[in-house]
């Protein structure tokens, strides 16, 4: 069945429950070296079996809906009207808000409810896995108009990762999830060193293509499809009712351990904006889920580290210190 997949990409769902059922690494490298092939031609490309499924969680505001919008149509234009479903999640409003002409013809899927993104991710089902190559978990004030997505969707299959984010573009304050942080100080999710340390791995580094980290943040991370039951169902008690801090410091570590992969990749030569509308409230919950998510699974808890850098230009891998500089592996 699996060498069948290399001719049919619709049976890229087998290697994938494969990979899900094996213990055995050298197993598993080989199902992902197949499966990398095989969604070389998905979504984005010119024969795109697997379909991206761009997910946001939406308020009614016009700015909301002119960027979901304008955003759709975009990728439409560069990937073809195939490229991709998209769901929306209605925090606040309901669809009745939106154009329905547009809403009917552009969106697959929807549902009203109060919470936050990952929360609402959890409405996961197996069939993702079949459907799609990516799920990309947008917050709604990430605007990639300005990125070749053609080249975003080669980068993050050629990085072999699993969780791969954008970097931002701009002055803005890499910050979590839509917050003014600094507004917050006693709501901070680390020490000003880990802050910085956040902020700075977020930025593009011109020195490299991309890079493996140890840690994504979850503003808009592409997600495998592959690791998707891990962080939404396996991941016991990382996404919770009122707050979702925690589980990007822990999922990199996790998926590495169980994929034998580095799971994580920050993608610098297709950074997208971070508009920073601050539409999302910290509150204490926020704090208190971290902490908790941080007692249960400690041993993953990312560093906030560079692995490696991609350099530009000349396709090939150096590491970087701690103190920012590159050295030959």
């Amino acid at each position: 069945s699996i060498l069948l997949s290399l001719v049919d990409g619709s049976r890229n769902h087998q290697i994938h429950d494969c990979l899900t059922r094996t213990s055995n690494q050298m197993h598993q490298l080989v199902l992902l070296s197949i499966l990398g092939f095989l969604e070389a031609r998905s979504a984005f490309t010119s024969d795109n079996s697997l379909k991206a499924l761009l997910f946001w969680p939406v308020d009614s505001a016009n700015r909301t809906q002119e960027n979901v919008v304008r955003n759709v149509a975009y990728a439409r234009r560069m990937g073809g009207r195939q490229c991709c479903d998209v769901m929306l999640a209605h925090y606040k409003g309901t669809s009745d808000d939106w154009n329905k002409e547009w809403y009917l013809s552009e969106v697959t899927n929807s549902f009203h409810k109060s919470g936050y993104k990952f929360k609402f991710l959890q409405a996961y089902r197996e069939e993702w896995q079949q459907k799609y190559e990516f799920v990309w978990a947008l917050d709604s004030d990430i605007d990639f108009t300005g990125v070749n997505l053609v080249e975003l969707f080669d980068l993050a299959r050629s990085s072999g990762s699993l969780i791969v984010g954008p970097t931002f573009a701009g002055e803005q304050a890499w910050k979590t999830y839509a917050t003014d942080l600094m507004a917050h100080k006693a709501l901070l999710r680390s020490d000003n060193k880990e802050d910085h340390e956040i902020n700075v791995l977020g930025k593009p580094d011109p020195r490299c293509m991309m890079r493996h980290t140890d840690f994504v943040e979850m503003t808009a991370p592409l997600l495998s499809s592959l690791v998707l039951p891990l962080i939404l169902k396996d991941c016991t008690d990382c996404i919770h009712d009122n707050a979702e801090w925690g589980l990007d410091r822990v999922w990199c570590e996790m998926a590495s351990e169980r994929f034998s992969v580095s799971a994580c990749t920050l993608l610098d030569a297709t950074p997208v904006r971070h508009l920073d509308w601050h539409t999302a409230k910290v509150t204490p919950a926020f704090k208190d889920a971290e902490k908790k998510v941080k007692a249960k699974y400690g041993k993953y808890w990312a560093q906030v580290r560079n692995l490696d850098c991609m350099l530009a230009h000349e396709q090939r891998r150096v590491t970087i210190d701690g103190h920012g500089n590159t050295r030959e592996r």
